[in-house]
């Protein structure tokens, strides 16, 4: 898991943000890592994370749905890199995985939210598509991208004042594009 580490030295998203950049992160394609690969170790980070209770088990299902949620919202989070938003394939997709995990809408002391629907796991995830919508409702969620390294992806909370972050770190992912840029240019000087 994350646990809190930011390549670059960045801060985590604030709370409750925070637990869809830590759930995001349990995946690290460039590491071949994923933290939550079985549906037991994705019931512990829930559990971790007082997302479900001591009894709320994770079935087949709802382990599919889990990680087709993880890939939505990470998808979700280039866009606000990239600046585009993905495909209409690709949406649909992203919808429908969003949709395994209903919300309702409830009143607060503070007005209308978002609430998580639903029992046990599915709840608890619905919790974190709760965070989303809350997030893009309250202009925070532009701010949660996804490194724009392809095998990175790490989610990370730009902070910059023109919010124009576009990987996880300069010196890791930032780095490797400029190094890749420069020999690009300097192999087109030798072939000329």
């Amino acid at each position: 898991m994350s646990d809190g580490f930011q390549p670059g030295d960045r801060a985590p998203a604030p709370a409750p943000l925070d637990l869809v950049q830590d759930f995001v992160n349990t995946e690290i394609p460039d590491f071949n890592r994923d933290d939550v690969a079985t549906p037991a170790a994705l019931e512990g980070w829930l559990r971790d994370r007082g997302l479900v209770g001591p009894d709320d088990a994770v079935d087949a299902d709802v382990f599919v749905a889990a990680r087709a949620l993880r890939a939505a919202l990470r998808d979700l989070a280039r866009a606000n890199t990239l600046g585009v938003a993905p495909e209409p394939n690709r949406r649909a997709e992203i919808d429908a995985a969003l949709a395994a995990f209903p919300l309702v809408v409830r009143a607060g002391s503070d007005g209308p939210g978002f609430a998580p629907a639903g029992t046990g796991a599915r709840r608890g995830l619905s919790s974190l598509v709760a965070v989303v919508a809350t997030a893009q409702a309250g202009g925070a969620w532009e701010r949660l991208k996804a490194c724009r390294q392809e095998t990175c992806g790490w989610l990370f909370y730009d902070a910059s004042r023109n919010r124009s972050s576009n990987w996880c770190s300069m010196q890791v992912c930032g780095g490797r594009e400029k190094s890749r840029a420069y020999r690009r240019r300097h192999a087109g000087r030798e072939d000329a």
